[in-house]
């Protein structure tokens, strides 16, 4: 049996400049790509030229679709069954989270556009917020910010996107010695500590998104009052529920329950106990239901302000016997409450999203 080619040797093959006959990143990228190369994956990349990298993706993520954009209308030629192409202005804001919109969210983006800085660092704050939790984010041809190169790709920026990421890392190096309060660029402040990861190389860098970090997510941020008292008449586990908050980010209740503030919303939530028993999905915008999420796994989104206007938890099927589930949920706007059992739906019928929840998960008592 043959061996696959590599990542490098279908750049050669086909022409790209990302292989080693030039750049050479192919060989750095290999070595993070190389265990997602059967998954399904869904990547953007930023710039097209003749199409010869939208081919080598093609085939090296043979499970995958592929997403191009570029300004110049002549690239659409290079679509394909899993290849789609847009024509797009990468400096313009709207441009970019319409593509997003469309074909996100994304496990991979490679920035190689028009490297202007002012571009690198539009598309980095644009599109990041679209690459899903624990995807990768590369820009590329970063020489651009130095030497003589800088009279040719400054633009019209006061700062370089090799500064701005150095910015970044100074957040996610210093951890818990630099308040992210006292940030003022707010997309620093939201992925200061948000990456796993940020790897530079020659002439170019690859951060992994990570959004939650579990040494050093705040156990508490003020989950607001218990929706009731508890009042369960036999023992309960101890569950967190972790919330995602408009306008305040993860909120963690370790006591099990988050009742936000006036009109703050849910947008994604997480159940976290010692034991994997809960399943739950999150009922979206779309008047859709989410995938079935595990317990320790998010439901929902962050940042995209895409709130939740409904839940369900229920027991893995061999733990029905064993344990028993109460939720109790209050929609915004709305001060009675609704409580549901193991598997049963809450949604809210006047559309209003989810501002507060309270979760008992508890062990049946014994005849």
């Amino acid at each position: 049996m043959s061996q696959r080619m590599s990542l490098d040797e279908i750049g050669l093959k086909y022409g790209t400049d990302k292989a080693s006959s030039h750049h050479d990143y192919l060989r750095f990228y290999e070595q993070f790509l190389s265990p997602l190369r059967e998954e399904k994956l869904n990547i953007l990349e930023i710039g097209i030229f003749n199409g010869a990298s939208l081919r080598m993706w093609e085939e090296y993520f043979s499970n995958s679709t592929v997403v191009g954009a570029d300004i110049n209308g002549l690239t659409r030629r290079f679509a394909r069954d899993r290849v789609a192409v847009e024509i797009l202005d990468q400096s313009n804001i709207e441009h970019l989270t319409q593509l997003a919109t469309k074909h996100g969210p994304f496990d991979i983006i490679i920035e190689d556009g028009a490297h202007l800085w002012e571009h690198q660092i539009t598309s980095l704050r644009t599109l990041f917020p679209f690459i899903k939790d624990n995807g990768l984010y590369i820009v590329e041809d970063l020489q651009t910010n130095y030497g003589v190169m800088e009279g040719d790709f400054r633009g019209i920026s006061s700062i370089s996107c090799v500064e701005y990421l150095k910015k970044w890392l100074d957040l996610r190096v210093s951890d818990n010695q630099t308040d992210l309060k006292s940030v003022e660029d707010p997309f620093l402040r939201t992925y200061g500590r948000s990456i796993y990861f940020m790897a530079f190389y020659r002439r170019a860098c690859l951060i992994k998104k990570q959004l939650t970090d579990q040494h050093h997510l705040r156990k508490m941020d003020d989950p607001g009052n218990p929706l009731v008292e508890n009042g369960v008449l036999y023992s309960s586990l101890r569950v967190s529920l972790m919330a995602h908050i408009s306008d305040r980010g993860d909120v963690y209740g370790t006591t099990g329950f988050v009742n936000g503030r006036s009109n703050q919303a849910f947008q994604g939530l997480q159940f976290d106990l010692d034991q994997e028993l809960l399943q739950y999905r999150v009922f979206g915008p779309d008047r859709s239901w989410s995938d079935w999420s595990e317990t320790g796994e998010f439901a929902g989104t962050r940042g995209k302000s895409k709130l939740i206007t409904g839940v369900t938890v229920r027991l893995r099927s061999e733990l029905k016997k064993q344990y028993s589930v109460r939720l109790i949920c209050r929609f915004v706007g709305h001060d009675d409450l609704m409580e549901v059992s193991d598997g049963e739906d809450i949604i809210s019928a006047s559309g209003n999203p989810i501002g507060g929840l309270q979760i008992w998960v508890s062990q049946n008592l014994k005849n």
